[in-house]
């Protein structure tokens, strides 16, 4: 009997909006809910690589290492992403910040110095022996000294129809392999794609560059 007076008072409350009134909450609702759905997927579940290699102009990745976030042989995939003229930017933790083991904590990375010293000699490796002139234009490293909330890859973020991002929120206690890839599409969801890229551009313009000295490697 509960339920059904409920109901009645629902509808009593529906039918007593003013028509001008019920079309704007209409308009609200439509404009809350246009087409900007975010795609969540298990981490096994999200064809990185296939992403990765499909990009058309560039890519921004920002973590804390590299083989946190990608299981397959990711220097070689950079090598082919470079030779192919595609822009390649790497925002990496800083091995020497002060707040290294506050993220080591909040994301659940028990190796953290080991597999970011390990990844950015790969990296510098790579720049130092691996690649001609041209690609070295392409080819970027950085070095924050912050916390950033997530992982986060951007392709193409200049090209309407095949712009993604994919983004790895860091949840505190819960490992990697547990958390939940979003991945936003920039001609579905452009005002989100946008944010998140404006984002990333403000923490990359205020981090200095990783220098790849010889003795770092």
């Amino acid at each position: 009997m509960a339920i059904e007076n409920f109901i009645q008072k629902s509808s009593d409350l529906s039918s007593s909006i003013p028509p001008l009134v019920a079309t704007k909450i209409k308009e609200i609702l439509k404009k809350e809910n246009k087409d900007d759905t975010v795609d969540v997927y298990s981490k096994e579940n999200v064809k990185i690589f296939d992403i990765i290699v499909n990009a058309r102009r560039e890519i921004c990745i920002a973590c804390v290492s590299i083989d946190q976030i990608f299981s397959f042989n990711y220097i070689e995939v950079f090598k082919s992403i470079l030779k192919n003229n595609i822009k390649l930017k790497i925002l990496l933790c800083d091995p020497h910040s002060d707040l290294l083991n506050h993220i080591k904590y909040l994301t659940v990375f028990p190796n953290i110095y080991e597999s970011l010293t390990s990844c950015l000699s790969k990296l510098c490796n790579m720049k130092i022996v691996s690649l001609s002139t041209k690609e070295l234009s392409n080819f970027e490293i950085r070095i924050y000294k912050t916390i950033i909330p997530h992982n986060i890859i951007i392709i193409d973020r200049d090209i309407q129809a095949s712009g993604i991002i994919l983004v790895e929120p860091y949840l505190f206690g819960i490992t990697s392999q547990n958390r939940k890839i979003y991945q936003i599409s920039k001609r579905k969801n452009q005002e989100i794609f946008d944010l998140h890229f404006k984002s990333f551009l403000k923490l990359w313009e205020t981090s200095p560059e990783y220098s790849c000295e010889w003795e770092e490697l």
